[in-house]
């Protein structure tokens, strides 16, 4: 285990799990004591039962305080002792399962640090230069697209059908209005012959 890591611990009351925990400290108190890391209220438990204390590898040894009813690692009654990963401390009716991890925060920080050169950058535009920016994409947006089909029998002016692209609403009903006089149009030039 390196420095990067964190024990997770999750708190369980005869089989049934009670809270998890997430600690990247050297000494972790357990106990009936209010001020202790793992707060456990229970008649069977000591009020300093036992603590985890971090080692130079990164991982935990379980030391028992002198608790009344003793502390067990995996089944087994201790006073000190290293523990593993997916290791189960018992005391009175808990257990308490150890697990080891990367610290997230210290993988995301040295991922971003790894990245610094090839991610993009923010940019800080002023309000003009937004308001530029914005002003050339309604301008795309709003631009008439040339005309796929012109009628040129229409007798004022010709009259040009709208392109097959995805329109916002405002699109679909002037699309829906010129389809409308292009259907009087027609009217208009069958009547009329």
């Amino acid at each position: 285990m390196s420095d990067a890591s964190v024990v997770k611990l999750r708190l369980s009351l005869m089989g049934r799990p009670v809270r998890n925990y997430t600690f990247d400290k050297t000494v972790i108190s357990i106990g009936r004591d209010p001020g202790a890391d793992i707060f456990v209220d229970n008649p069977g438990v000591s009020r300093d039962h036992f603590r985890l204390e971090r080692l130079g590898n990164g991982e935990y040894q379980v030391v028992d305080l002198g608790s009344a009813n003793g502390t067990f690692l995996n089944d087994q009654m201790v006073n000190t002792a290293h523990i593993g990963n997916n290791d189960v401390v018992r005391f009175g009716k808990y257990t308490l399962w150890v697990g080891y991890e990367q610290d997230r925060r210290t993988i995301n920080e040295t991922a971003r640090r790894a990245n610094t050169d090839t991610e993009q950058h923010t940019m800080v535009l002023s309000r003009s230069e937004l308001g530029n920016l914005l002003d050339v994409a309604k301008e795309k947006e709003s631009a008439p697209a040339p005309a796929q089909a012109v009628f040129a029998a229409a007798p004022a002016a010709a009259v040009a059908i709208a392109p097959a692209t995805p329109a916002p609403m405002a699109g679909l009903i002037v699309a829906f209005l010129m389809g409308a006089a292009l259907g009087a149009a027609a009217m208009y030039l069958i009547t009329q012959r």
